[in-house]
């Protein structure tokens, strides 16, 4: 699904990104119920709340090792937020992990990936660009070029050129937001004559590969945020990168976002043969899923709600695998129209998938924050897009709608833990 960046923004969007930027803080100063007079009338903030038709056990775990990282400071809490374009368009979990930075131990930002060369949107939050000739076919997209082995970002862009390098910077504003003294650089080469290597005060830095996950780690001789890595590619040779991880070692909440636009859950579980094995790198201790859009994105009589299910329980199991303590919370579509051949059409599955997903939820003791229900429920989307959150196309968001989003869920997870430690 397309995604394009939003023109100058009009007095409405300046102010819907003034209200938004400070409704975190507001929320946990004012009492329940207030921003129903602020916000427009589209927006349902009541409805903001996770529910749990089932046990809620992993979620209060999720809480206590927050909390244990709060108090002692010691420690990560891992959270793996996964979807498609609402993911990849950035604004939404970059709003939740800039939110949760400023309420808890800032930990590190997750998986980075040179998006320019799929030809694709970008997180535009850091800079990152690269040298050389490189393949990135998209997963999710028909292409002639050989396909990489697609793991955990969901990406992979391969070269031949023996100048080919990657360089990026986590704060192009000049702060010290990030900062990270190893670095992880995730793909492989045809062979080992082909692999990463990093030039750090005129010195060539070893790696250590890591078998587990079969990636390149190198220790850097001071706290940076910024990197420039180059390959060493002889003739005839061939070098992959699926993912660079800016690590710092220090305690606090990583956030790792995974989303390619377009992407179902087929794409995740059937295209990336990688993901098991890149889970390892996350070991989430909660995972946000957001997929379903592309899922439900065909005629009512062609959308099967127990493949739908079958293929999240497959998801589930194979975090579960690495993290079998991890909590889950289900995002529910929102409100939206899907392409056809001579335009849009409304999609009117969304309630399917939200039944779906609270089924889901009660069978495997997960939550739910209910998108749909915050938008208005059915056509509520056209009230989004006239209030300037939501874009023409009626099922992206405007990078504003995307931060409110990113408020209201943060803030539904914090009411949430609030609630419980008043309960207990």
């Amino acid at each position: 699904m397309p995604f394009g960046g939003n023109s100058r923004p009009d007095a409405l969007t300046v102010f819907l990104r003034l209200l938004t930027r400070n409704l975190l803080v507001l929320a946990v100063l004012l009492p329940a119920g207030v921003f129903a007079q602020e916000l427009p009338e589209c927006v349902h903030p009541e409805a903001s709340v996770l529910q749990f038709p089932g046990s809620r056990a992993a979620q209060d775990g999720f809480y206590a090792k927050l909390d244990s990282l709060m108090a002692t400071g010691r420690g990560n809490v891992n959270i793996w937020h996964v979807g498609g374009s609402h993911v990849q368009a950035a604004y939404f979990p970059n709003r939740i992990m800039n939110n949760l930075d400023s309420l808890t131990i800032r930990g590190d930002r997750g998986f980075l990936f040179p998006l320019k060369l799929a030809g694709t949107n970008y997180d535009k939050s850091y800079r990152i660009t690269a040298t050389g000739e490189w393949e990135a076919p998209i997963l999710t997209r028909s292409s002639p070029l050989r396909r990489p082995r697609y793991g955990i970002t969901g990406y992979g862009a391969r070269t031949a050129s023996p100048d080919a390098s990657v360089s990026f910077r986590l704060n192009p504003d000049g702060s010290d937001r990030w900062t990270f003294e190893s670095l992880r650089v995730m793909g492989y080469g045809s062979s080992l004559r082909a692999y990463p290597y990093i030039v750090c005060l005129g010195d060539t830095l070893r790696f250590d590969f890591d078998s587990e996950t079969q990636s390149f780690v190198f220790d850097l001789p001071a706290p940076t945020d910024t990197v420039y890595v180059q390959f060493h590619i002889p003739q005839g040779e061939e070098f992959t990168l699926t993912g660079l991880q800016p690590i710092s070692w220090r305690p606090g909440v990583n956030y790792f976002a995974s989303g390619v636009n377009g992407a179902a859950l087929p794409s995740w579980l059937d295209k990336c043969e990688d993901l098991a094995r890149d889970m390892r790198l996350v070991r989430p201790d909660l995972a946000i899923l957001a997929v379903g859009i592309n899922d439900s994105s065909v005629p009512a009589k062609d959308f099967k709600p127990e493949r739908f299910k079958e293929n999240y329980r497959r998801l589930i199991r194979l975090v579960r695998d690495t993290s079998p303590d991890c909590a889950f919370i289900f995002v529910t579509n929102n409100d939206s129209y899907r392409y056809v051949r001579r335009g849009m059409s409304y999609n009117q599955n969304t309630e399917a998938v939200r039944r779906a997903m609270l089924e889901l939820a009660e069978e495997f003791g997960a939550g739910v924050w209910d998108v749909y229900a915050i938008m208005g429920g059915a056509h509520s989307v056209e009230k989004w897009r006239d209030a300037g959150l939501a874009k023409v196309d009626r099922l992206h968001f405007t990078d504003v709608g995307y931060e409110l989003l990113g408020d209201l869920f943060t803030e539904a997870l914090m009411a949430d833990k609030r609630k419980r430690q008043a309960e207990q």
